[in-house]
């Protein structure tokens, strides 16, 4: 948050600050003819009055800048419920594919061993990689540069990987869906809110 923006809420302008963060400065000083600067830390007498004055004559318009905000934030809201959702339907997808090949009779060994075999050596070659590294940053004659840069991205791949499979086999379902229905239900009430207001 910049300086000024903290200087103006606790001047108690804080239709004013919301404002400048949501329509820029260049917007406050044009109304209000008040130079605001984000390096600002505090604000002159005369400045705070010029803008309670801006903030008790334009105090509807400011509120409406207000509830534009609120809902834009809570549409962005929505939409990463909507993706975590997504995600975790993804999840609960390939966990009962998984289940289904597993406890299916007419399935071969050897295809229900590809899916937890992979797990494996993912995890295997990850903690292989990081022994290496650990190795060979230890040692007196470290590998060029470029050799350096490759192992690090690749140990990057296997990290992402390794998160994954983890994530896949241990990962918590049931705190995740009511971490799922909490934010729901949290976004619910905020649209109460913001419909009663309007």
């Amino acid at each position: 948050m910049a300086p000024i923006i903290a200087a103006l809420v606790s001047a108690g302008l804080r239709l004013v600050a919301n404002a400048a963060l949501v329509k820029g400065n260049a917007f406050i000083e044009e109304k209000s003819g008040v130079k605001l600067d984000d390096s600002q830390t505090k604000l002159s007498p005369d400045d705070v009055q010029k803008l309670q004055k801006f903030q008790m004559d334009y105090e509807e318009d400011l509120l409406k800048i207000q509830l534009e905000n609120n809902k834009i934030g809570l549409e962005e809201s929505k939409l990463e419920l909507e993706r975590y959702k997504a995600q975790l339907a993804d999840i609960a997808d390939a966990r009962a594919n998984m289940s289904n090949i597993l406890t299916n009779p007419n399935v071969p060994w050897y295809a229900k061993a590809i899916q937890p075999g992979l797990a494996v050596a993912v995890v295997l070659v990850t903690f292989v990689l990081f022994a290496y590294f650990v190795s060979i940053v230890g040692d007196t004659n470290p590998p060029d540069q470029a050799k350096k840069e490759v192992l690090i991205y690749i140990l990057g791949v296997l990290s992402a990987a390794l998160t994954q499979v983890l994530g896949f086999y241990f990962g918590s379902s049931q705190g995740s869906a009511a971490k799922s229905a909490q934010i729901s239900q949290a976004l619910q009430s905020q649209v109460s809110k913001d419909d009663q207001k309007s």
